[in-house]
């Protein structure tokens, strides 16, 4: 709804504003550091689309660095399917257990 309210408002004055730029998910993987820290400069912390990295040591290396950044739109969509991929199994693993203890 605001999406589009905001591409009616560029649509009829001709000009693509920044409430429009904002609203646009940018594809962090495809960005790179300094294009990330330029983004992360235009949008609050909270904002769905400000990017955050996350870095961690690659296997078998003693210097080199992995890092991994997403929106906190994608961060919270990957921890929820994981939350949810978890329950998933603990209530099918549940359902074939057993109560040996009255035998």
């Amino acid at each position: 709804m605001i999406l589009a309210t905001l591409l009616l408002i560029a649509s009829t004055d001709g000009v693509q504003s920044n409430a429009t730029l904002a609203m646009v998910e940018p594809d962090p993987k495809a960005m790179t550091q300094r294009q990330i820290r330029e983004h992360n400069a235009k949008v609050p912390r909270g904002h769905p689309f400000y990017i955050k990295c996350q870095k961690s040591e690659e296997i078998g290396s003693l210097v080199k660095r992995l890092y991994s950044c997403r929106t906190n739109r994608q961060w919270r969509e990957a921890e929820d399917k994981g939350n949810q991929d978890v329950r998933d199994t603990a209530d099918k693993m549940a359902s074939k257990a057993w109560d040996t203890s009255s035998q």
